[in-house]
């Protein structure tokens, strides 16, 4: 893997590393696993569907993993996203919000690629 592509897309990979004692080889095999996540699908087919609740749920899902994984960015980009749906109020807020949440997904993805 490119570290520096991981890095300037917003993955800490030392951090990442860091989380799993040093075992990079561990860490990118969790990076690649995630390729295969399907719960940014999950999120934008309740965002489609504006089952809000739903959305929260992997929304929230997302962000507990990508915490886990270092991805600094997208993690930062998913906190307000995910307070937005938490208490219902903020909806049209969060639909607003949610492309720019999209944009660093892919780019994430694109890195880890």
């Amino acid at each position: 893997m490119d570290k520096k592509k991981l890095m300037d897309a917003g993955i800490d990979y030392d951090d990442g590393v860091g989380r799993l004692m040093g075992n990079a080889e561990m860490y990118e095999s969790f990076l690649q696993m995630f390729l295969k996540d399907d719960s940014f699908a999950a999120l934008e087919k309740a965002m489609a569907e504006k089952d809000y609740q739903k959305a929260f749920v992997e929304a929230h899902t997302l962000k507990g993993v990508v915490g886990n994984l270092s991805m600094k960015k997208l993690y930062d980009e998913l906190v307000p996203f995910v307070d937005m749906l938490r208490n219902g109020t903020d909806i049209e807020a969060a639909v607003e919000f949610f492309p720019s949440v999209e944009k660093v997904y892919k780019e994430t993805m694109a890195a880890i690629k």
